[in-house]
């Protein structure tokens, strides 16, 4: 690799260093946008040159005969990994066989404030490739690491926001899980001093105005029996169906 190479990715790893030092102090939201594309961009650009420098030195080392064989490297996408949170970090443990040979200089991690990528070069005549393009939450990229530890590949992500839960590594897993619990809400009485006698009403009401013809029946039967045990309306009826406000009456089973 030429030696005017090795002083651009040294000018482009200055650039992507000061623009993430005002990026932590940006307030506008498409400024902000503008700065995390430009860091984007420029770490691709540092990508590539790295993995020219790579290749080249790598050729330079291999013998003459494995040169010949031009044998190609084929990029395996990481899909598992184990996943911890704490209210200051994020914690991925990535597990590559033979992970005690890895080297440093093999490893390319990557951040934006809402996204990460991590590869393996050349290991195991494999590149080994994590990337999260959408993040649960945003997170501080001057203070995330990465690193060979105990049998796994250690990527620490440092959280934007402290005490913040993430529940999960991804945004599609967060507004997932944000949903359920939004349903699960939704059907409990909001308030502890609500009646439990009206959510119940509601909960039926709203099987009834779901439900098919053989569910209409099956609850239209049995409030008639209930209310018959308990000396409510007679047989000929339940107009209206008391407590239930807008569900048709009974007329009759």
């Amino acid at each position: 690799m030429a030696e005017g190479n090795v002083e651009i990715i040294t000018e482009l790893k200055n650039d992507v260093q000061e623009l993430e030092k005002i990026l932590s102090s940006v307030i506008r939201s498409n400024v902000r946008q503008i700065i995390v594309q430009s860091i984007s961009s420029l770490k691709s650009q540092i990508e590539k040159l790295e993995a020219e420098k790579a290749k080249v030195q790598a050729a330079s080392k291999a013998p003459s005969d494995e040169k010949s064989s031009n044998k190609p490297i084929y990029t395996v996408k990481i899909s598992t990994y184990g996943f911890d949170e704490s209210s200051k970090f994020v914690k991925i443990y990535v597990s590559i066989k033979n992970v005690e040979k890895i080297k440093d200089d093999q490893i390319i991690f990557e951040t934006t404030e809402t996204s990460m990528k991590m590869t393996v070069q050349n290991h195991m005549d494999r590149h080994h490739v994590l990337h999260i393009q959408r993040l649960a939450h945003p997170i501080n990229t001057t203070a995330c690491t990465c690193k060979v530890k105990a049998g796994n590949i250690v990527i620490a992500l440092r959280k934007a926001e402290d005490g913040q839960t993430w529940g999960g590594m991804t945004e599609a897993q967060r507004k997932d899980k944000e949903a359920k619990d939004s349903k699960f809400s939704s059907s409990t009485p909001s308030d502890a001093n609500e009646d439990p006698q009206a959510g119940i009403m509601n909960l039926m009401k709203k099987m009834y105005d779901d439900g098919d013809d053989d569910m209409k029946r099956m609850i239209k039967k049995t409030w008639y029996e209930s209310s018959q045990k308990q000396g409510g309306a007679g047989a000929g009826g339940m107009p209206g169906m008391p407590g239930m406000p807008g569900m048709p009456g009974m007329p009759g089973l």
